[in-house]
């Protein structure tokens, strides 16, 4: 059976938003997003992280630093059983004019070209309208979660385009694990 992709934004999504993250140490699990990457890995999905880290432009943290915070995360999902299939990082800021940096589709296409992956068939989910912006950028289901800065990003929904609207607004990652799943079955028997 082929594998489905999720992209998982990192700050707010699967761990605690903490402004700039330089410390491994200060990486925290977000309550059920353990319970909801675990759902998805058990029904078949790929996970893979999609994260902007302008703090590196910024000069807040190095690229060592960064790995050692991505090292950290994974060691922590791990031992609940959960592999990322891949962690994506833009380490460009705001007005770098990249194409990695969210809601730009770089990240994703790099996933394309290693993994062989249909975007269009993909979900992805974070905490801001730009994640949501960027799975829909090319054609994939896009979800808002309610943690991180999540409340905050929903108020900014009315009055934005249909592109940058989600496709569902979830609590949290296990919330929306189930709504992934829910859709899966749906278009399974539709």
């Amino acid at each position: 059976m082929k594998k489905k992709t999720i992209f998982l934004d990192r700050d707010g999504t699967i761990i605690v938003d903490k402004g700039y993250l330089a410390d491994p140490a200060g990486v925290v699990l977000l309550p059920n997003a353990v319970k909801g990457m675990k759902l998805l890995l058990d029904n078949n999905f790929r996970i893979i992280v999609t994260t902007n880290q302008s703090g590196i432009a910024r000069k807040y943290l190095t690229l060592k630093t960064l790995a050692a915070i991505h090292r950290n995360m994974k060691q922590q999902l791990a031992r609940h059983g959960i592999k990322v299939a891949e962690i994506y990082y833009c380490p460009h800021g705001p007005h770098d004019s990249c194409k990695c940096r969210k809601p730009e589709p770089g990240m994703a296409l790099k996933a394309k070209r290693k993994y062989g992956i249909n975007l269009a068939e993909t979900y992805g989910a974070g905490d801001k309208v730009r994640d949501v912006e960027f799975i829909k950028n090319f054609g994939g289901k896009g979800i808002l979660v309610l943690t991180g800065l999540g409340k905050k990003e929903r108020k900014l929904l009315k009055g934005l385009p249909r592109k940058s609207q989600p496709d569902f607004i979830a609590k949290d990652l296990y919330d929306m694990a189930r709504w992934i799943l829910q859709q899966q079955a749906t278009d399974a028997h539709g």
